[in-house]
Parts: C-alpha cells; sequence; structure tokens
C-alpha cells in the first residue's frame, strides 16, 4: 500500500509543478557536489560534481540590503527526477539568472516531502 500512495503522491507533485507553468518557473544550473578525493602521491583534489540544467519553480521570498548589499531569500520547488533522484544536500550548489546576472545560491534550508519514497523538496536559497 505504501509504495502505490508513494507513486501516486510522486506523479501529482510532478503534476502540480508542471501545470503551475513556465511563468513562474525558473532555468537554474544544479550542481550536486560529491565528496572529493585526495591523490596524496600527487597532491591533487578530484570531484566528480554532477551538473542538472533544470526548471524549477522559484518562488522570492524576501530582499534586504545591508552594507550597500543585496541579499535574497527565494525557495525552489523540484522533484526528485529532475535531480538524478538524489536527495538535496546544503553543499550542493544553486546557480540561477537575476536582474540580468548570474548569481549563485547558498542553499540553507531543504524540506523533504516523502512516503515510503521521496516525491519533491522544497529547498530554501539566499544569493
Amino acid at each position: 500500500m505504501a509504495g502505490q500512495l508513494d507513486s501516486v503522491f510522486s506523479k501529482a507533485a510532478k503534476q502540480v509543478l508542471n501545470s503551475i507553468g513556465p511563468s513562474l518557473q525558473t532555468s537554474i544550473i544544479y550542481t550536486r557536489k560529491t565528496n572529493p578525493t585526495y591523490n596524496p602521491s600527487t597532491g591533487k583534489i578530484f570531484t566528480t560534481d554532477v551538473t542538472y540544467n533544470i526548471n524549477a519553480i522559484l518562488e522570492y521570498i524576501d530582499s534586504s540590503e545591508e552594507s550597500g548589499f543585496q541579499e535574497n531569500t527565494a525557495r525552489l520547488l523540484i522533484t526528485p527526477d529532475l535531480i538524478g533522484d538524489s536527495q538535496p544536500l546544503l553543499q550542493d550548489e544553486i546557480k540561477l539568472n537575476f536582474s540580468g546576472s548570474t548569481r549563485v545560491a547558498k542553499i540553507t534550508n531543504i524540506r523533504t516531502l516523502k512516503g515510503g519514497s521521496d516525491y519533491l523538496f522544497r529547498v530554501d536559497i539566499v544569493f
């Protein structure tokens, strides 16, 4: 029964996000950061980051200014299939266009909606 409900919720989450339409969707570059490995013989650090170009629902929550710098807070809604069916991590990186320039956002909070499997991620970012 749990598997059937997960399937229904997963499909419903995708349908809801798709029905909202492109008016609220933003093109972002989501980079899944992996744990680096260190090669002591060469002294080099290697990572195998994976990048996804996706469209996600982006909701702007707040903008504030301090010492002449603007800080924006936003929330992304992402289904697992958009990021390789993996769990978002605070170390991951998100790039988006804002006011005509590419910004790198810091993930500050992740909420996972799930049953027996994940079906929607709410990712809070600051940029």
